[in-house]
């Protein structure tokens, strides 16, 4: 095992960040992996462009910091765990007035992306009581300045223990998905109130719009005005209600928004809509 410097951070800034690299053998399994501890400082930064053969794996031990993720900054902190697959641009940040200290592997191996989607883990931050203990044991075998096959067989198994963590974690937000839609489709007949939605489900109201928008690529409001719509069908096609009963119904005071936010989203107007399912 040998000590390594770290991309031109290590460099710049001496004595803020060191890296422990684990000499591959013909079991290794892996190219490489890289492993090391940034200390906090405000102008930390690293870019890599989407050529990287490099997957990284960073445990946010305190402080704050941003990684840019599908061209939007987002916040990371203490506890959080992010994941940048290789092949993809990688970009991260200290924030200048909290700046992180972390633990991070950098892992190369051939294995590693059909792993990942096996999973369901993509480029992303994730939040995971368990991802603690498997940086903190890689950090541990680097220390400890031991070489075998057995070393880099556990730095692996490391590896796979984040993947598995990781995954774990995003059943559990799957699972506030779930809460998030059943709630705003009983609410349907109603105005929605995200306050009030977010009290209910012991939520904040930008956690729900979140959380939200990452399975479903959409906000709340918006999936809930699709549901609206899908009401209004079902109100069109199968009473006798009238155009305007139907808008109070759903709680669309203004029967000519309704009508023009039905053609919006239908493509014909409620009345034409009703017309050829009767005429069908």
């Amino acid at each position: 095992m040998s000590k390594s410097t770290l991309s031109s951070a290590t460099v710049k800034w001496p004595g803020k960040e060191w890296a422990i690299a684990f000499l591959p053998h013909n079991a290794t399994p892996f190219e490489s992996a890289l492993v090391g501890i940034t200390n906090p400082f405000p102008d930390y930064q690293i870019i890599r462009g989407e050529n990287t053969s490099v997957t990284v794996f960073e445990y946010v031990l305190e402080g704050e910091g941003e990684v840019l993720l599908d061209g939007e900054w987002r916040s990371v902190k203490a506890g959080d765990t992010y994941i940048l697959r290789r092949g993809e641009p990688q970009h991260y940040r200290s924030k200048a007035s909290n700046p992180m200290k972390k633990i991070w592997i950098n892992y190369v191996a051939s294995f590693l992306l059909p792993l990942l989607d096996s999973y369901g883990v993509k480029s992303g931050i994730y939040r995971s009581d368990s991802t603690v203990h498997h940086f903190t044991r890689l950090l541990e075998l680097a220390e400890s300045g031991e070489v075998s096959p057995d070393v880099n067989f556990s730095v692996a198994e490391c590896v796979y223990q984040i993947i598995h963590a990781v995954s774990l974690s995003q059943r559990v937000h799957r699972d506030d998905e779930y809460r998030i839609r059943e709630a705003l489709a009983a609410r349907v007949y109603e105005k929605l109130n995200l306050d009030e939605l977010a009290s209910s489900l012991h939520m904040s109201k930008s956690q729900i719009i979140r959380t939200f928008k990452r399975f479903y690529s959409s906000t709340p409001y918006e999936y809930f005005l699709e549901l609206k719509m899908e009401a209004a069908k079902v109100l069109l096609r199968d009473t006798k209600m009238q155009v305007k009963e139907i808008s109070e119904k759903l709680s669309i005071c203004d029967e000519h928004y309704f009508s023009a936010l039905f053609h919006t989203r239908v493509g014909v107007t409620p009345r034409q809509y009703r017309h050829g399912k009767e005429k069908a």
